[in-house]
């Protein structure tokens, strides 16, 4: 399932130095308790107010806020300096709230790179006292990954809700003061280069025979979801998601089943009457503009919505377009075949229309689509997951002026070591061979890469983000880090994760046909509490049949 959006920070648990009776007291400065020292901000919809008030050493801030942004909001609070202080000192502060969002510490050097944190407010009713350094703190965006001194300090709380901040004894610390944090960045396996064949050294001398039963899943989820067996719920519901079927069109094509791809291709092409004037219906078109299909809809009519009709707040995302005009680009690949020619200079179309250079002039991106039930159309940043997809796709379709400006722009937007995963595997599916040095940062990050036991069996594969506290395997991923080591780089490492793939099978009864499939997670940690691990996941199907065939679904290419 993709979302779009502002890449989120993870938020770390309940880390704080609890009980601050007898606090770390060996401050420099504690001048930063007015109102008057700070500057203050926001989203331009939420709502802040600070003021001075007794607090628990003397007066401190209160901050009263009320996010109203959507889906999320934020307001800020900042603070400049002229003379640039060195990392060995901390920022130091105290900390009480009444509040549901979340907290966030920015560092911010003069070229603009930010570098943060972002801690849950829920439950601080007592003192607390918060010693940071720059070494807690993740690189985030802006300028490069270097830290080049503290040029700004930001408080901002974010997400959604109102309540009360108060902060006191806001300032330098001295040296050597105890952090409130660990250290931030990877945490390495010590086995990371481990030599030879086996679970540990994360190497399969074979690659494991794909289950067929996998694509009699599909099969029987393309026959029982939707009427006229066209396209697939996504789980066992009533939901079918525009990006999912586009790989599960894929992974029909790659096992010759054109027939079932055309039922999936045909209902999209088939979607564009022009003069369509429902805005809920899964149709290209509303009015005569072209506007692209929605992420998600219903399937069968449900509660008084029509079959293919979307909820109400679902995205029409550039993203999911370019992953569908993909699945056209392959079919016309593989069967030399015009028959999708309408649909496919449709979809090309509608992204080429909504590129924009970026405000340097230094490449750009496409912009998002139309958001939340066409409520609004575009956000005013790019989104670096969804342009490797457009990337991709624009090379495919010989769009390679548009395609290389919009490398220009991921390159010099996607650093550091803790980005989402599909920000890693995808850009090596996408950009080739040069780029397979970038999955050695989550392969080698115990962050992401996680060991857990699944019906009875040990197995190895990737979370989503880069979080110690979660031990969670996120089967998409798992098969996009397979899939890209098998074709691009380390095929003994890729035979490896797509066999982990093996040790998450479940056998699912289909109105009396035998089948097998994945989950979408190995479990509910970190944030998955909404997916079951007795039910499969269409995406993960697909990118099962990806990883066993040596399939690269960003270039269409096949490794022999």
């Amino acid at each position: 399932m993709r979302q779009s959006g502002i890449i989120v920070a993870i938020i770390f648990g309940l880390t704080f130095i609890s009980g601050c009776a007898e606090y770390q007291k060996k401050e420099i400065k504690l001048n930063w308790d007015e109102p008057a020292k700070w500057e203050i901000g926001g989203d331009g919809k939420s709502v802040i107010e600070v003021t001075e008030v007794p607090a628990k050493v003397g007066n401190g801030l209160q901050i009263k806020y009320e996010l109203k942004g959507d889906p999320h909001g934020y307001v800020i609070i900042k603070k400049r300096f002229t003379e640039i202080p060195s990392e060995d000192i901390p920022i130091t502060f105290l900390i009480k709230a009444e509040a549901p969002s979340n907290f966030e510490i920015k560092f911010i050097d003069a070229d603009g790179s930010t570098f943060f944190k972002t801690v849950s407010l829920r439950g601080y009713r007592d003192w607390t006292q918060v010693i940071v350094y720059k070494n807690n703190l993740e690189y985030g965006w802006g300028g490069d990954d270097k830290f080049n001194g503290l040029s700004q300090l930001e408080f901002a709380i974010s997400g959604q809700g109102r309540g009360t901040v108060l902060l006191d004894e806001a300032g330098f610390g001295s040296a050597g003061l105890k952090s409130s944090f660990p250290l931030a960045g990877p945490i390495l396996d010590p086995d990371r280069e481990l030599p030879g064949i086996g679970f540990k050294q994360r190497r399969d001398a074979e690659l494991i025979p794909e289950d067929p039963l996998v694509l009699e899943w599909l099969k029987q989820m393309q026959d029982l979801s939707s009427p006229g067996r066209a396209i697939l719920a996504s789980t066992e519901d009533n939901q079918a998601h525009t990006f999912n079927n586009s790989l599960v069109a894929m992974a029909f094509i790659v096992k010759g089943e054109k027939e079932r791809a055309e039922r999936i291709l045909d209902f999209y092409a088939k979607a564009t009457v022009r003069d369509n004037d429902d805005p809920s219906v899964q149709n290209f078109f509303y009015k005569g503009e072209a506007r692209g299909f929605f992420q998600y809809v219903e399937l069968n009519a449900k509660n008084s919505v029509a079959a293919y009709h979307n909820p109400g707040n679902s995205d029409r995302w550039m993203g999911d377009m370019a992953w569908m005009l993909t699945a056209y680009k392959y079919y016309e690949k593989t069967y030399n075949s015009d028959r999708y020619k309408e649909i496919t200079n449709l979809l090309k179309d509608l992204l080429i229309s909504w590129y924009k250079d970026a405000d340097d002039g230094l490449g750009g991106y496409i912009q998002h689509g139309w958001r939340k039930g066409d409520s609004k159309l575009h956000e005013n940043y790019g989104h670096p997951e969804g342009n490797i997809d457009c990337y991709a796709v624009l090379k495919l379709c010989g769009e390679d002026e548009y395609a290389d400006k919009i490398k220009i722009w991921l390159d010099r937007v996607l650093k550091g070591d803790n980005l989402p995963l599909d920000l890693y595997t995808w850009r090596v599916l996408a950009f080739g061979k040069d780029y397979v040095a970038l999955l050695n940062i989550p392969e080698y990050d115990l962050r992401y890469r996680k060991t857990v036991t699944f019906n009875g069996k040990q197995a190895m594969g990737f979370f989503s983000s880069a979080d110690i506290n979660v031990n969670n395997v996120w089967l998409d991923g798992t098969g996009h880090i397979a899939c890209a080591f098998i074709t691009l780089g380390d095929r003994q490492r890729g035979y490896f994760y797509a066999n982990q793939l093996d040790a998450f099978l479940i056998d699912r009864d289909r109105e009396g046909v035998h089948t097998r499939t994945l989950p979408y997670t190995a479990n509910t940690e970190g944030g998955y509490g909404g997916f079951r691990q007795d039910k499969g996941f269409i995406s993960v199907a697909a990118w099962y049949i990806f990883a066993k065939n040596k399939f690269n679904p960003l270039q269409l290419e096949q490794t022999p």
